[in-house]
């Protein structure tokens, strides 16, 4: 379920994946969430031995749909219990001005100085340009795999997939 800001609530998503293996790189996943026909967004996925990296999450109707992070952190997590890996390491780096909003969300970055410095700027409750931290390597932290793993035992989301 996305939350649609056009009906004021929670709808139910379809999700469609696409796999290629590429010799030398390895499996990437492009995971596509559809509301009927129109798109949500896409969260493309690499797979590790230990999880997967997260290459890229997009909302691509912003306007129409909200809380794509969390249905992208829901993806992360599934992926890997469909791979057979009950505690995953998911890895990731934030874009630029997107540290607040993985931050918010439970993800939290490699480096503890930019933990510090995020944890002061969401306190403050503005809206900041983060893009002068850069591009920084974060995780899912166990807790926030453990959520997910509850919340996929009720509802999955990869079930059905096409």
């Amino acid at each position: 379920m996305i939350y649609s800001k056009r009906l004021n609530t929670n709808i139910p998503i379809q999700v469609y994946a696409n796999t290629q293996y590429i010799q030398g790189f390895g499996k990437f996943i492009h995971y596509q969430v559809k509301d009927k026909c129109i798109p949500v967004g896409y969260v493309d996925l690499k797979d590790t031995p230990k999880g997967a990296y997260v290459l890229f999450i997009k909302n691509q109707n912003p306007d129409l749909y909200s809380g794509f992070g969390l249905i992208a952190d829901q993806i992360e997590v599934e992926h890997c219990l469909n791979k057979g890996i009950r505690q995953p390491e998911i890895m990731s780096e934030a874009a630029l001005s997107s540290h607040i909003q993985h931050y918010k969300r439970g993800k939290r970055f490699v480096d503890k100085w930019v933990n510090k410095l995020v944890k002061v700027l969401v306190r403050q409750n503005e809206i900041i340009d983060t893009s002068f931290i850069g591009a920084v390597k974060m995780f899912m932290p166990k807790s926030m795999v453990k959520k997910y793993i509850g919340i996929i035992k009720k509802d999955p989301l990869l079930s059905g997939i096409k």
